[in-house]
């Protein structure tokens, strides 16, 4: 089946101005954020998309390998395509950001696009590898809005001070909870201007922004997808109406977008969501609504201090002995027995939220498995 890379062998020839920008245009501009620029794509300036690229090569080379262990080789073939592409002909990128920072628990990274149809993309990168990256997204679920959030609001207010015309605001993943978030935090006068957001299987928020002023201005041009086997796209509360997309591949995998399958200018839809994923989410928003903010701060804590105690600093690092370690360790680096048992029974609630959402699905699987050996339809 057909991926974002083999849209750009269909569609890399025709020009957006005989065929618009299309929702899978919005998630490869995006994915360009996974490529590291530092020091290639100035912080308060410009530089073409082809001359960024090929500064890249001389750093790092031009091996397509995975960029973490949630995401697969396929970003600098991606990116050479839509280099080659008439469609992408001229695209720019200006005013690169890439900040990690793991005293405060924050990770960063955004750029402006000038598409060739003459409207500004700003794009967010998602989760990278990093633990101060993974810390940030399990802060989501005990804050109203964490520094990253906060980050992405101020550059898409700083790209519409420069850049004339209209937006478009997207990311993959975490980055498309801060292309919400930044959008819903625009002033009026600069929410106007975006016609587009692209939400990518991004997490929600803690709170529901269904009543927020900013949100109610831009939640009609929000666009959201998320795979089937989504696994971060149904976190916290998402009040956006998200569409559901064949991926394929299953669990963890799907929520790379390079295995969304394509067809034409769209994703192909399905109709619903795998059990798998129905169960998980079930079971995550019943554990979460268990605990209140102060428990689920003190557990995020416990289990990145064990985490980082082993020395490692990226998902990549960790081993499955260290991680075993790192949990039964995070017990440990609570400060009294009360934070201890907290520790202990979120944990069971975890497990038991699971069985219980898993029991509420299965009897339908039953149903349906015992009709098919009666020969039913």
């Amino acid at each position: 089946m057909a991926n974002s890379i083999d849209y750009l062998d269909w569609r890399g020839d025709v020009p957006m101005e005989l065929d618009g920008f299309s929702e899978v245009d919005g998630y490869i501009v995006c994915k360009l954020t996974s490529l590291d620029f530092t020091g290639i794509v100035p912080a308060d300036g410009s530089m073409r998309f082809v001359d960024a690229l090929g500064e890249y090569f001389k750093r790092h080379g031009e091996e397509d390998r995975r960029l973490g262990v949630l995401l697969a080789p396929g970003t600098v073939t991606l990116a050479k395509k839509l280099a080659a592409s008439r469609r992408f002909a001229g695209l720019t990128l200006h005013d690169y950001v890439n900040h990690v920072d793991d005293e405060a628990a924050e990770q960063f990274c955004a750029f402006t696009a000038t598409l060739p149809d003459g409207t500004q993309y700003v794009a967010f990168r998602g989760t990278d590898d990093t633990l101060a990256a993974w810390r940030e997204d399990f802060n989501m679920s005990a804050h109203d809005a964490v520094p990253a959030q906060l980050d992405a609001a101020e550059h898409l207010r700083r790209a519409a001070w420069k850049h004339e015309g209209d937006f478009r605001v997207g990311g993959h993943s975490k980055g498309g909870n801060l292309s919400v978030y930044a959008a819903m935090r625009a002033p009026a006068e600069l929410a106007e201007r975006i016609i587009e957001v692209y939400n990518f299987d991004g997490p929600g928020f803690r709170y529901t922004v269904r009543d927020d002023p900013g949100y109610r201005r831009i939640r009609e041009r929000i666009h959201m997808l998320i795979p089937q086997y989504a696994m971060v796209g149904v976190l916290l509360t998402n009040d956006s109406d998200y569409e559901i997309v064949e991926s394929c591949e299953t669990g963890s995998s799907a929520h790379d977008g390079l295995t969304w399958q394509v067809k034409g200018r769209r994703f192909v839809r399905c109709h619903s969501l795998a059990l798998r994923s129905r169960v998980y989410a079930e079971a995550i928003r019943g554990w979460g609504e268990s605990l209140d903010l102060q428990q689920r701060q003190e557990l995020i804590n416990a289990v990145f201090d064990a985490l980082e105690s082993t020395g490692a600093r990226t998902l990549t690092e960790l081993s499955e002995g260290r991680i075993r370690k790192a949990l039964a360790a995070a017990r440990d680096l609570l400060g009294d027995e009360d934070e201890r048992a907290v520790f202990t029974e979120s944990m069971e609630l975890l497990a038991k939220s699971y069985i219980a959402s898993a029991r509420r699905e299965l009897p339908v699987v039953r149903r349906f498995k015992r009709k098919g050996e009666r020969g039913e339809r």
